[in-house]
Parts: C-alpha cells; structure tokens; sequence
C-alpha cells in the first residue's frame, strides 16, 4: 500500500528507499538499453536489405544526438555498440 502522506523526498536522493533508488536507475538506464535493442534492430533490417549500412548508421547516430546519448555515455561507448551490431554475423 502507498503511503501518500510520507513526506516527498525527491530532491534528496540520499533519503531514497531501495525501491526508489531502483526505479529511478531503471528510467536513466532505459534510453541506453533502447539504444542497444533498436542497434539490433537496425542490424536485422540491414541483414534483411532493407535498409544500408550507411543509413543504418546515420539513423543510430541521429538518435544518439537526440537523446544525447553521446554526453552520457560517451562517444566510444555509443559507437561501439553500433560497430558491434552492425558488424555482427547477424547483419
């Protein structure tokens, strides 16, 4: 049950239960796991023809740009991931 009397404690993480701490981890870590799902993606369309792997590539990185995924997690570690799915035996 939700105690909605507590008293609200967003802007200090420090008093955060495990629960709230877990939840918020999740939501920051979702652009990066949904990244990672449509790089796979993109690869099974390139293996399919249906798309270039120049265009798959633009594509990822357009998206990267606009979910500012390259300040976050950095330059290597984003284009890592689409040199990795892109290259794949899969693609």
């Amino acid at each position: 049950m939700l105690n909605l009397n507590a008293e609200w404690t967003a802007t200090d993480p420090m008093k955060w239960t495990a629960l709230q701490t877990e939840i918020c981890m999740n939501v920051a870590n979702a652009k990066f796991y949904a990244f990672v799902a449509e790089a796979e993606r993109m690869a099974e369309f390139k293996r399919l023809g249906f798309v270039t792997r120049a265009t798959a590539a633009d594509y990822l990185h357009e998206t990267a740009v606009y979910n500012q995924l390259y300040f976050e997690y950095g330059t290597d570690r984003i284009q890592k991931i689409m040199a990795e799915a892109l290259e794949s035996e899969a693609a």
